[in-house]
């Protein structure tokens, strides 16, 4: 999005960013909303939403975090599974702030073992919410301030004349302006130092649901006091319930890549007006040292190609058909690519941001300098929004039941030889890893012990997967701008270089190969040496949305008060 829309976000951030970035973030949550939204669910207009979200991931990271939630987790679900008019004027408008109740206590990130019960009172027309055991408690969501309205998207399994339904979701109010809502306790829990927001757990003592706020999804009562549910049985009813963490990851990937590229937008400029000390060559700036170059242009690298992976996912997982989805959402495989996608870019984002944290050295510790908000942001998402490990492995199970990858394809022509050697590299780990789980079958061991004796090499095999297709995604002759060409083409080579162990190991690579193609990297980074402006321009983050010392054309007075 750009032009004017694209500053009115800007202007409207600057307006409401708590410049110490402590206070609470709901006032200006609530006030974006309602000055951006103009009373309509954000999420039917993509483009905006995802303008917004990218700025405010790096403006106020705590900000993007409790918008994402509101604006995706909350109204996405409820535009997609059937919620009350009023209820979506409600969180539309700011009156309520949304909040997304999925995980808890007792069985760690596995939302399909929810103990959390939603009963079916069918003489109320209502159903009662109850959390059994103290580990069907919900944590940790961000629902612990006081005075803010709550309307949460919870997620329970529904029981309808002693029959498990499923894990269906439902919209709870937790609290109003004044009080916490009957039956519902909420324990709001002590500070942590990264990403601080009010982090509580979440029990229920049998509050009434009325009707109307269970997202049915296309689910009826019949007449006859029967049961219909158009996704199947209750495993069909929760996978198609935990389908909404695609709203999550079209919002955390924008976001994430959005402050790797703040991120850099901070570092390189400050590399280029830092000057250091060298024994041999006196003093010059920071990025005239080879090390800068491997760690500021790398982190270019992968926030650029972590923003052109979750910009092509974005459409996808904040499709609402019109109606919502009744009982169907977006295929296995294609919510396999989605969750990949969001563990991708994660990890890119995550070195993005770690990079140029060790490039600005004990500055980057900081806060007041923003990187280390912006890593928090990216550590928070290893886990939240599906873990990634968890993500990578269950992609590892289907690769395995699969037919391995070809060995090339016409079109994807390699002007580096690396598109060869990464699809190699995943054929190879496929085949071991299919061959030792054929050998464990065959020798009579559990499937779930043969899988958790390879999840090393099931980790790996996904892995290379990641690396293979976000290659033939942000191919370099694709860019219409040179520098983002180079870019990609130093993002391929640096996946190889910074990491060569696997395919040394494997024997598909040559150490001379491997110093070949550190060469051709370097070269890479000579030409964007006097182009490091450009690469700025090429992160797209507004400056005045960056406040730190460290993006100032004076840093030291910045930061000495001089």
């Amino acid at each position: 999005m750009t032009g004017r829309p694209h500053h009115q976000v800007t202007e409207a951030l600057l307006r409401v960013r708590d410049a110490d970035r402590t206070a609470s973030p709901y006032p200006a949550l609530r006030r974006l909303t309602a000055e951006l939204g103009a009373g309509q669910p954000m999420i039917t207009d993509q483009p905006r939403l995802r303008n917004l979200l990218e700025l405010t991931a790096a403006a106020d990271p705590r900000l993007f975090h409790v918008m994402f939630l509101h604006h995706c987790m909350t109204l996405g679900p409820a535009l997609d599974y059937g919620a009350h008019p009023a209820d979506l004027d409600a969180l539309a408008t700011g009156s309520f702030v949304g909040a997304a109740l999925m995980t808890e206590l007792g069985r760690g990130n596995s939302s399909a073992a929810i103990r959390t019960e939603a009963v079916l009172d069918r003489a109320g027309g209502e159903f009662v919410l109850h959390s059994p055991e103290p580990g069907a408690a919900k944590y940790p969501p961000n629902v612990g301030e006081p005075g803010v309205p709550r309307l949460a998207v919870v997620s329970a399994r529904l029981r309808v004349d002693g029959t498990d339904r499923g894990v269906f979701l439902f919209l709870v109010e937790l609290r109003d302006a004044h009080a916490t809502a009957p039956g519902v306790t909420i324990r709001r829990h002590p500070p942590t130092a990264l990403l601080p927001l009010d982090y509580a757990t979440v029990r229920f003592d049998r509050v009434r649901i009325p009707g109307h706020r269970w997202l049915a999804d296309g689910a009826a009562l019949t007449p006859d006091g029967g049961f219909h549910d158009p996704a199947g049985g209750a495993g069909e009813r929760t996978r198609r319930s935990l389908g909404m963490s695609r709203f999550a990851w079209g919002a955390v990937t924008v976001g994430l890549a959005a402050a790797a590229r703040a991120a850099v937008s901070i570092a390189l400029p400050h590399a280029l007006r830092r000057i250091t000390a060298d024994r041999n060559g006196g003093e010059r700036t920071a990025l005239d040292h080879r090390d800068q170059q491997r760690l500021l242009f790398g982190a270019a690298a992968d926030a650029y190609t972590a923003t052109v992976l979750a910009r092509q996912v974005t459409a996808a997982c904040w499709d609402i058909p019109a109606g919502g989805g009744r009982g169907r959402g977006p295929s296995p495989e294609v919510m396999s690519t989605l969750a990949l996608t969001k563990a991708a870019v994660d990890l890119l984002a995550d070195r993005a941001v770690a990079r140029c944290r060790s490039a600005t050295g004990a500055l980057g510790f900081f806060s007041e300098n923003r990187l280390v908000d912006y890593q928090a942001l990216t550590a928070a998402f290893h886990s939240a929004g599906g873990d990634n490990r968890l993500i990578m492995l269950d992609a590892a199970r289907s690769l395995a039941a699969q037919p391995a990858p070809p060995a090339g394809l016409a079109h994807l022509r390699d002007e580096d030889g690396l598109g060869a050697l990464f699809r190699t590299h995943e054929r190879t780990l496929h085949e071991d890893l299919t061959e030792r789980l054929a050998r464990a079958a065959a020798d009579g061991a559990d499937p779930a012990d043969a899988w958790d004796d390879q999840s090393a090499l099931a980790g790996a095999l996904a892995r290379a997967h990641v690396t293979r297709t976000a290659a033939e995604t942000a191919l370099p002759r694709q860019a219409d701008d040179p520098v983002a060409a180079d870019l990609l083409r130093a993002a391929r080579l640096d996946r190889v270089v910074s990491d060569p162990a696997g395919y040394l190991m494997s024997g598909l690579a040559t150490a001379d190969q491997v110093t070949s193609w550190s060469v051709a990297l370097d070269g890479i980074h000579d030409r964007l040496r006097p182009l490091a402006a450009r690469v700025v321009d090429l992160m797209a983050v507004p400056p005045a949305l960056l406040d730190s010392p460290l993006a100032r054309p004076d840093y030291i007075a910045a930061l000495s008060g001089e």
